[in-house]
């Protein structure tokens, strides 16, 4: 009999998570493109587990961005990928799915209900409009691809009890996601990983992202100041970073896509490959 990830309600979740802040242990937020990644994030203690289109992307050896772009179905994409690789794969943490809420293909509502079924105990919502500003923004929205559409997405898995985990770029993105979507997690994207094959080569320094991350958490504490804050993104890649980041905001873990399962694949891969070929073979 194959096993399944267990459904927590957003309640549970949330008591799962205060008990690691009350004992002073950051909150550990991490993506799993493939089931090896889930199977391992849960063995290495990882609070929650994310199923994005973009770990998909990134597991197979491009760019997380790939996600924003029109290349697949990005709600089908992980729909299959927790049924059929990631869900299977986790025992006990709690599994949420990264929606895009701008699906106009679905209904959002029956759609949140599959997502529930097979596993899923909350929603992020990614792919996001927020990552896109100026004219081409302006033209989304304009034409019916709205900020809201994800809000109000976030708003129907709250009433179905899963968690729920925003994104936002905007200050004002911030006040609506915060005050209107009423998550349970904030997290300030702060920027496309730095490093590796498919990082950005420059990206905000630790004190920026710190800084810039902290105004988002302000803003949010000001609305509703339960809202637990992760960070995430930039030059936010080592255990090291992490730390700087917890200690100069009010942020009580991290989200973790590239900087978990990408970075730690590339590298050991490549050193590991070229210690096999050093091997020294017998004469004759």
């Amino acid at each position: 009999m194959s096993r399944m990830a267990r459904f927590y309600s957003r309640g549970e979740v949330l008591e799962r998570l205060q008990e690691q802040i009350s004992i002073r242990k950051p909150i550990v937020m991490a993506g799993a493109g493939v089931g090896i990644a889930a199977k391992f994030l849960e063995v290495g203690g990882a609070d929650i587990i994310g199923v994005y289109n973009s770990g998909y992307f990134r597991m197979h050896g491009y760019g997380s961005l790939a996600g924003m772009l029109p290349i697949g179905d990005a709600n089908g994409l992980v729909y299959e990928m927790g049924a059929r690789e990631i869900l299977p794969r986790v025992d006990e943490t709690p599994v949420i799915a990264g929606l895009c809420g701008v699906d106009i293909t679905r209904d959002m509502r029956l759609f949140l209900k599959q997502i529930k079924e097979i596993g899923f105990s909350g929603v992020h919502n990614f792919p996001t409009v927020s990552w896109f500003q100026g004219d081409f923004r302006r033209t989304l929205e304009a034409t019916g691809f709205t900020y809201q559409m994800e809000i109000d997405m976030l708003k129907r898995a709250k009433e179905l009890d899963m968690l729920t985990i925003g994104y936002a770029f905007t200050a004002k993105e911030t006040q609506r996601l915060v005050r209107d979507g009423d998550v349970d997690i904030f997290i300030f994207h702060a920027g496309i990983t730095r490093g590796g094959s498919t990082g950005v080569s420059k990206a905000r320094s630790l004190k920026e992202m710190a800084e810039r991350s902290q105004e988002y958490y302000d803003i949010a504490k000001k609305i509703k100041p339960d809202t637990i804050f992760l960070a995430h993104g930039a030059s936010l890649v080592s255990p090291d970073d992490a730390e700087y980041v917890l200690n100069h905001t009010d942020a009580v873990g991290v989200q973790l896509g590239s900087a978990i399962e990408r970075l730690a694949v590339e590298e050991p891969l490549r050193a590991r490959t070229e210690a096999f070929k050093k091997v020294k073979m017998r004469k004759g």
